[in-house]
Parts: structure tokens; sequence; C-alpha cells
């Protein structure tokens, strides 16, 4: 479909299935325009299409939902933690506890591989966020159930009553930690200054950033390995070229991730009347940046619908563009290739043992359900 899209002139007119228009950005070039001018396409309303109405409860407070010349001041309480040095300092912390995660599954020849290793992110960003580790396990299943997903078995009472119940778990998990001294060298160490910075009395600044960053941050790895495993599991010439490698270089990670693509859109409004792409579009309305479309654009990757492992030049789009590139961009590299160092290191074979259950999402291209038959080395 989007293939198709990318050909067509302009962009393309859309309206939800509840009678909401909305434009659609699906080349290349026309998302990189989009996500490059927070100007005039603002990200303080909301990010998903699925948010919409009076816009996300954290617009112009959380620090994804903030428009320069706020946002760099909310990203500048931040940036200290997610520097390449400070990324490398967290490697052999992450180092062990994904070695420690490894080892619960070991030896294990048939597991639902998103069940088995839902604390998976946490090895990454547990540390960092400054959540206590026994609450790792709590806070990794309220997020992937927090994700919004559609389960064709269940009412919309159950999906809403879900995402209730994940979202009080992870507000109550935030909380506490917030309250009770997080390290001054974590993420929520470093939340309290947000309320110095965005002047609301009215919200909890401090932990609307907490749960910008913990939502951010545990889509992206889990979803990126869970959909190169499916690709290597079913792909016996890659699995060679990949065993045979010493470690996993970034080429490899930025290909996992562009494959991946696990953030289908991102949600922008305009600031007044604009063109894009030859289309006029008028002050308020909604355009939907759709990156994972633009991370197949031919006109811009060699073979889209090919996985090439060294694949150079890659200009992904995956963790965003410009001022709202993922501010933890190298925490999250740095731990996808931790991971696929270990699964290298540790598994000789894999196979599925069932068919992969997709989450129902225009949102994230997300995993949910992974069986995987492996032989240990």
């Amino acid at each position: 479909m989007w293939q198709d899209l990318r050909k067509s002139d302009g962009l393309t007119r859309q309206r939800t299935p509840d009678g909401q228009d909305f434009l659609a950005a699906v080349r290349y070039e026309d998302v990189r325009d989009v996500l490059n001018d927070p100007a005039t396409f603002s990200s303080a309303y909301s990010t998903m299409l699925t948010v919409r109405g009076d816009g996300d409860v954290a617009a112009g407070a959380a620090i994804h939902l903030t428009d320069p010349p706020l946002h760099p001041d909310v990203k500048r309480v931040f940036t200290p933690l997610m520097t390449v040095p400070a990324t490398q300092r967290l490697q052999q912390s992450i180092t062990d506890r994904m070695s420690e995660l490894f080892e619960t599954i070991r030896g294990r020849e048939s597991f639902d591989f998103c069940d088995a290793m839902v604390t998976l992110p946490m090895t990454i960003t547990g540390m960092l966020m400054g959540i206590p580790q026994e609450q790792w396990t709590v806070t990794g299943r309220a997020t992937v159930r927090a994700m919004g997903g559609v389960d064709p078995a269940g009412s919309e009472y159950q999906r809403r009553f879900a995402l209730f119940e994940a979202h009080t778990t992870i507000m109550t998990v935030l909380g506490d930690v917030l309250e009770n001294s997080p390290p001054a060298d974590s993420v929520s160490g470093r939340c309290p200054a947000t309320a110095r910075v965005v002047a609301d009395e009215d919200r909890n600044v401090p932990l609307l950033n907490a749960y910008a960053f913990l939502m951010g941050a545990n889509p992206t790895v889990p979803q990126t390995i869970n959909q190169t495993l499916i690709l290597l599991a079913g792909d016996d010439d890659l699995w060679s070229w990949f065993t045979r490698q010493e470690e996993t270089d970034q080429r490899f990670v930025d290909e996992a991730l562009r494959w991946a693509s696990p953030v289908n859109h991102v949600l922008r409004r305009t600031t007044g009347d604009t063109v894009l792409a030859g289309t006029g579009i008028p002050a308020g309305s909604l355009v939907s940046a759709w990156i994972a479309s633009a991370n197949r654009d031919e006109e811009v990757f060699a073979d889209p619908y090919s996985f090439i492992p060294d694949r150079s030049p890659n200009r992904h789009l995956a963790f965003g563009l410009g001022v709202h590139r993922c501010i933890g961009q190298h925490v999250a590299g740095l731990g996808m290739k931790i991971f696929f160092d270990l699964w290298r290191k540790n598994v000789r074979s894999f196979s599925l043992d069932g068919d992969p259950k997709h989450l129902i999402s225009n949102f994230l291209n997300g995993v949910v359900c992974l069986p995987l038959a492996v032989t240990w080395k």
C-alpha cells in the first residue's frame, strides 16, 4: 500500500474510522521535511494518530511533546546521560545484566522469546531510569500492555481496561521511584528539574517526563530485535553471514532498525497554513509522517525490501530526525549490539517454533509472541 502511495502526487488525504481527517506523508523526502520543521509541524499536541481530541495529556510538558524553544531546554536536562562517553560507561553494566537474563533461558529448547525476555529492554534502560531491579519484570510487562494494540478476540471494554491497568502500574512504579530520591545520575533523578523548565503547576511534569522516557525506550530495542530474529530464523544465508562476524557493527544495527522500523508513524499538527509536496495544508491540520514507509522508499534505499547487513550509507529514520531525533539513540544502539553479540556467542542455531503473533497497531510494528526452537552452544 505504501509503495503505491509513494507513487501518487502530493500528500495522501486520509480519514480515520471515527471521521478524523488527516494527511499522510509517505515518501522519504516528505517525511524528512515534516520531521525537520518543528516550527510548522508541531509535536506539542500528540505524536500518535490514536491520541487526538484535546491532544495528549502530556502535551507541552513531556520531552517528546514540546517544540523549540522549550524543547531544547527540557532536552538539556537529560543530555549528559545520553552522550557517547556516558553511553560507553554503561556497556559493562548492560552486558552483565543481559548475560544474567540469557542464563534464565539457556538450555530451554522451545520458548516464547517475547515472554521469556520481557525484561530485555530493562537490562538496558532500567538502571539508567533509576528503576530498582525488582520492579523490572512488572514494569516490562506493563509497558508491553500499554502499547495499545488490538486483540481481535477481546472487546473494546477489555482493551480499555487493560490499557488503564497497564498505565496505572507504570505510573505507580515511576511515582514511587521519584518519591524515593532516585540517583542523581539517572533519568528519574533528573526529572524533577523539568518542573523548573516547564512552568506548569497543574501537572506532574517530572512524572510525565519519566513516563515519556520509559515508553520511548522500551519499544525500539525489543521490537527491532524481535523483527530481526524472525528474519534470521528464516534466512540461512543471513544467519551464516551473521555467525561468521566477530562482533556486531553499527551497519548491522542500522539495517535492523531500518528493516524493523518499530515506530510506524509520528503525528504532527500544523501551526499555520503551509504547502508540502505541492499539497496545500491549512493551519491546525494533522499530518502523519510514516517512518516505516520512508524506510522502504526506493528513491533512497537500493533494494529496500532486502535486508543488507552491511548497507552503507543507511539514512534510516527509525530514530526520527532533527530536534526530535531520539535522545537515547546511542544507548539503544549499544543495547542492540550487546544483544546480537550475546546471541551469536550463545546460540548455535534456531528456528521459528510456530507463527509469531504481531501487535495490531498503526503506531508500533510490534511482535507480542515469538515462539523459538533454539540449539545452544
